[in-house]
């Protein structure tokens, strides 16, 4: 016998289910979200209930293991092995939870335990560098070069970034350069500067130029970046003729434009033609200083491509060295000094003039050439002059001295080009 139900009793029923239905579901909703919140919480009692709440969740224990593993206050490699084995029980493939039980393990003075989650985090992820990268530190760190220095260069081959750190701790166990070169590093030019650079913070400049040696048969294309710490340092350790060396050297390996340069003229960019603005051989100047603006103009030149122009506001009586790259010279050796200006319309009675400063030897003897004032075409303005007995480089510059009249304010624009500082004996035969 069939009985039915009113039409309102079976919709009483429906409405109740659905209501049992959404409790249900909003009771797991709020559990889950419950345990997302203690999971993202930074206190062992909020990631403990996360995984209360959820213990399904690989991810719940890993957190868990992370913070039992890596909290300064808290630390607890055993407690931490626990989690990571259950967010691994999980989720097998877990590569990053295989890495961290690896270290628990080793924190917890089980050097073998931690070389078999080295191994599963590898099986899991081969291709990871950070995998690599890991194990081959606990390799080192176990003394064992011979297998860790495979690892690293996977690791370093597979992302650059790796190779100052990996130089860094590679280096304080086997400090032989040539051979950490031959089986621990790629031969690659970003990976060569990486180690300069790293060897350079360390003030190791011998191993700086050992690399040196070996990037530049790579025939690579650097950047300024990549040379002028090196070259800085070079100049900082008084090694001025090598710091010369590797900077030209560098800079050959750039695309820049060509330089119109006498050959034995010791400044590096005589006419301004590379823009270089404020490196160690290029020129040094800034773009506004005491009312002057110092910029490149391509529509006047005394040869070239571009000249430097100095615009004077009319507001001001500048004392600056507006403009001064470094060249490096002989002791005790006569050179001729040139450089071309053209004027227009320089005011006071102190104008535009050329500076040769001894920057080492002692007392920095200083040599000053005629200025140039009013309006001029391109004018030479050159003299000759010897460094000292003790003198192994000089600071050129553009100057313009202030007027002793303090009311004095100077207006006007000069161009300045083909500055050359070349040994007296030498044939000026410049642009």
């Amino acid at each position: 016998m069939l009985l039915r139900l009113s039409d309102s009793i079976s919709r009483g029923l429906i409405l109740v289910a659905a209501l049992l239905i959404g409790l249900w579901l909003s009771f797991f909703g709020i559990r889950s979200a419950v345990a997302h919140y203690d999971a993202e919480g930074q206190t062992a009692r909020r990631l403990e209930l996360a995984v209360r709440l959820e213990p399904d969740n690989p991810e719940y224990w890993y957190v868990l293991g992370r913070y039992q593993l890596y909290n300064l206050e808290q630390a607890n490699a055993a407690l931490a092995e626990n989690s990571f084995r259950e967010a691994i029980a999980l989720n097998p493939s877990d590569t990053d939870a295989w890495l961290d039980l690896a270290t628990a393990h080793e924190l917890d003075g089980n050097p073998e335990q931690a070389r078999e989650g080295y191994l599963q985090a590898r099986k899991s992820y081969p291709a990871s560098a950070d995998v690599a990268w890991r194990f081959g530190n606990f390799l080192l760190r176990q003394g064992q070069r011979a297998q860790a220095y495979p690892e690293l260069r996977s690791a370093i081959e597979a992302d650059p970034q790796f190779a100052a750190a990996a130089f860094s701790r590679a280096y304080r166990t086997n400090p032989n350069i040539d051979e950490l070169l031959i089986e621990l590093f790629p031969a690659r030019p970003s990976v060569y500067v990486a180690i300069i650079l790293e060897a350079l913070s360390t003030k190791q400049i011998a191993v700086a130029k050992t690399v040196w040696a070996h990037l530049l048969p790579l025939h690579p294309h650097l950047e300024m970046r990549d040379v002028d710490k090196f070259v800085s340092d070079l100049l900082n350790a008084g090694e001025l003729t090598e710091a010369r060396q590797v900077w030209d050297q560098g800079v050959a390996t750039m695309n820049l434009p060509p330089l119109f340069r006498p050959a034995n003229s010791l400044v590096w960019d005589p006419s301004f033609e590379t823009g270089i603005n404020g490196n160690a051989f290029s020129w040094q100047y800034h773009a506004i200083e005491q009312g002057v603006r110092i910029d490149l103009d391509k529509s006047e030149k005394h040869s070239g491509a571009q000249s430097l122009r100095l615009s004077f506001d009319g507001k001001h009586n500048p004392n600056l060295e507006a403009a001064c790259t470094l060249g490096i010279v002989q002791p005790g050796t006569t050179y001729r000094f040139s450089g071309w200006i053209k004027s227009q319309a320089i005011t006071t009675d102190q104008g535009l003039a050329f500076r040769l400063r001894q920057v080492d030897g002692g007392f920095a003897a200083v040599a000053d050439t005629r200025q140039v004032v009013g309006t001029n075409p391109w004018t030479l303005v050159d003299q000759s002059w010897t460094s000292g007995p003790d003198v192994h480089s000089v600071r050129v510059c553009v100057i313009r001295e202030a007027s002793e009249n303090p009311d004095v304010r100077i207006s006007g624009t000069a161009w300045v080009d083909d500055v050359n500082l070349l040994p007296q004996s030498a044939e000026n035969a410049g642009p």
